[in-house]
């Protein structure tokens, strides 16, 4: 996501803060896009009580807190099914409910190095990294809480109950990794940071042109090995027993990538991706934003689009990562937090009357 317009008033809270629109990050604008947004102090009775009201009418609730913290703002799973039998409730937590370490915060980077990730992140024979798209393990956790709340809605479908559901993030972490894990198992052999090569598949890694680019190429099956060779002007590879199947080229990486170096090396990136692509080779090369943006695959699709947001006007946006065939999917830009609050416990008023409580925080925005 970035301006479509020049900022204007941009301000740095300090070294680690990145710099705020209107009291609000990138992360915040990225990430509650096609949201509305309400504010309620749990702490405080009468929020509490609205919180309470509005739950009467939900089909989920989601909470991203440390184990014990939602029993205390008295909105633990036993009193939220008290309220409302049917909702299914999905805890997001770091580390589990119980446990030693389930009272520790737990935040994607320290995720990725006690789950083993960032062992196998890295250049080959450097030192550990973390994945550099921070959020690596909040998405992955994420994506398993979604693929678990849909499970939990079908699962109410057929029986009429709602459920607990628990997703920590060190459960997600090693679910992420199950292949890896499973090697690691099977042979007793730990896996170690390659660069840009595949743990599981060779080659599959970028090559340095003769241009001073790279790209990237990938044999995923015998037929692309056997097009790479013929490609590259070296059937008798192929032959070669040493690379005859994949499991012996990723045996052999080493000396199959000291084969492939000085091939890549002998002819700019543009002839190598007109050669592979004509030859049926999987390749590519890392393109810039400011590339992509103006892509034809990118435009023709409209998979970059352009919002109106609330603290930061108008932006561009991925927009859905989806399609829908007959249920079109729309894009609303991120509200400022509370913007929706009045609206929100407006129209529960009018469906419960006047029972329905009204925050102190509707007041206030």
């Amino acid at each position: 996501v970035g301006p479509a317009v020049p900022l204007a008033g941009i301000s740095s809270l300090g070294a680690g803060v990145p710099p705020t629109v209107n009291g609000t990050s990138i992360g915040y604008i990225a990430w509650n896009m096609n949201k509305r947004a309400i504010s309620l102090d749990l702490k405080s009775p009468e929020d509490l009580a609205a919180a309470r009201e509005l739950l009467k009418t939900c089909d989920v609730f989601l909470i991203n807190m440390r184990s014990g913290v939602a029993d205390r703002l008295q909105l633990g799973y036993e009193q939220v099914a008290e309220i409302n039998q049917q909702v299914v409730y999905c805890s997001v937590t770091g580390w589990g409910e119980s446990g030693p370490m389930a009272q520790r915060p737990g935040a994607d980077g320290q995720l990725q190095y006690f789950t083993g990730l960032a062992s196998l992140t890295g250049r080959e024979g450097g030192s550990p990294e973390i994945y550099r798209h921070f959020t690596q393990m909040d998405a992955t956790t994420g994506n398993y809480a979604a693929q678990a709340i849909i499970m939990g809605l079908l699962a109410r479908k057929r029986t009429g109950r709602g459920q607990k559901i628990e997703v920590p993030m060190l459960r997600a972490g090693a679910a992420f990794q199950t292949a890896r894990i499973g090697e690691y198992l099977r042979s007793g052999v730990l896996g170690r940071p390659l660069g840009s090569a595949s743990q599981a598949v060779a080659p599959d890694q970028a090559f340095l042109c003769e241009n001073a680019q790279y790209i990237g190429v990938s044999a995923t099956s015998e037929r692309e090995w056997q097009s790479l060779c013929d490609a590259l002007g070296k059937a008798e590879l192929a032959e070669d027993e040493r690379f005859s199947t994949n499991g012996k080229r990723v045996d052999h990486r080493a000396e199959l990538t000291a084969i492939l170096e000085p091939e890549f090396m002998t002819k700019p990136r543009d002839h190598w991706m007109m050669v592979l692509g004509r030859a049926g080779v999987p390749c590519g090369y890392s393109m810039s934003w400011e590339q992509l943006r103006y892509h034809q695959q990118v435009t023709e699709n409209d998979y970059i689009i352009e919002v109106e947001t609330a603290a930061w006007g108008p932006v561009f946006t991925g927009g859905p990562p989806w399609h829908l065939s007959d249920t079109a999917a729309s894009w609303t830009g991120t509200p400022m937090p509370g913007q929706h609050t009045d609206d929100v416990f407006g129209e529960l008023k009018k469906l419960r009357g006047s029972e329905a409580p009204v925050p102190a925080a509707a007041s206030a925005t």
